[in-house]
């Protein structure tokens, strides 16, 4: 027993500093988005295009987290009264591969409920002729793979990621590429 004794605190005390860094983990964070939307209309001064999102995350373990968030988008022209926005509500939930890495793949899905509005200004030409109702909501959702790129402080990450839906994003496709900041404590 004596010869085991030294062994056991050696154990213990090696094991420390890893038990210590576990509880320093960061297990929420508030994610944010907003930037235009950059195209061909954005250069030539034709469509005003902002994008956001507000996040909030939960850590469930070392792989999944989870949480509510706000986002959507509004399309302005520059010089009509032509104006279509959206506004989302919703959660998220995302599984992270290679959790303790500093570069971390993962997967996640969101689902949200969809509020929508169009102003269209008498006379504006459509090449269509039509013009979708003026307002409504809907539920939508995505499903995207990315990558997380996080601080050597793991106090900040950004994520990376290609989302795909059933549901057009402000590129007019059902596929858009996006990234969020996220601080975490």
């Amino acid at each position: 027993m004596r010869r085991s004794l030294p062994g056991i605190f050696c154990l213990i005390f090696a094991a420390m500093p890893v038990h210590t860094q576990a509880q320093k983990q960061a297990n929420n964070s508030i994610g944010i988005q907003l930037n235009p939307y950059i195209d061909e209309h954005f250069f030539t001064g034709t469509f005003c295009r902002p994008v956001y999102a507000l996040r909030y995350t939960f850590s469930i373990g070392d792989k999944l987290t989870l949480g509510p968030e706000l986002s959507g988008y509004m399309v302005k022209h520059k010089t009509t009264e032509y104006r279509y926005t959206t506004f989302n509500t919703g959660g998220y939930a995302r599984y992270s591969f290679l959790p303790q890495s500093r570069i971390r793949p993962f997967a996640e899905v969101s689902a949200a409920y969809t509020f929508y509005k169009l102003k269209v200004p008498e006379n504006y030409y459509t090449p269509s002729g039509t013009y979708p109702p003026e307002s409504g909501n809907e539920f939508s959702w995505y499903a995207a793979p990315g990558v997380s790129l996080w601080s050597k402080s793991r106090k900040m990450s950004l994520d990376l990621m290609y989302k795909f839906s059933d549901d057009y994003f402000i590129n007019g496709k059902k596929s858009v590429f996006s990234y969020r900041f996220n601080f975490w404590f």
